[in-house]
């Protein structure tokens, strides 16, 4: 991947990089401002349409219980599982089956599992730990393949406090 262009100013000396690192905080500070009324805005836009919807989900919620009583109590109406009417279909879907693990039984039930050979029940993921590898020596990490990466980062920290003041 090519690098960008340099950039058409370059900076001459310690004092125009502290002028540039003032700069920076200065549109980082913007910045904070700007995402700070966004947010409010958002929050308060939430906070209204949440107003408006919660009498409209109540009664969906009031409705479709209404529904579901008078639907349970005459279900050998129904064609079969369900039943059209003018304004939708009222009616029961089967779910699929869900295999229950009763409390204090997943040790068991793993056993078992394994006994049977029913392994491919089991959810078995083996996967490298990059965080606890790299406590390792580099000699015990060149030993199993891997190899140790160190980079120095470049970073830029504006202090925003003082240009504040």
């Amino acid at each position: 991947m090519a690098k960008k262009a340099a950039a058409q100013i370059e900076l001459r000396d310690w004092d125009e990089v502290d002028i540039a690192l003032r700069r920076i905080a200065e549109c980082q500070i913007a910045l904070d401002t700007i995402d700070a009324e966004m947010n409010m805005k958002i929050n308060d836009a939430k906070a209204e349409a949440d107003k408006l919807a919660t009498p409209l989900r109540l009664a969906v919620k009031e409705q479709t219980g209404l529904v579901q009583d008078f639907t349970d109590g005459h279900r050998a109406d129904l064609d079969g599982k369900s039943k059209q009417l003018t304004f939708g279909t009222v009616g029961y879907r089967t779910s699929p089956p869900k295999a229950h693990i009763p409390a204090g039984k997943t040790e068991s039930v793993i056993e078992n599992l394994r006994e049977f050979g029913m392994d491919n029940c089991l959810n078995i993921k083996v996967s490298i730990n990059r965080n606890v590898l790299a406590t390792y020596k580099e000699e015990d990490v060149l030993k199993v393949g891997a190899k140790m990466l160190r980079e120095d980062n470049f970073f830029c920290e504006p202090d925003k406090e003082k240009v504040r003041r």
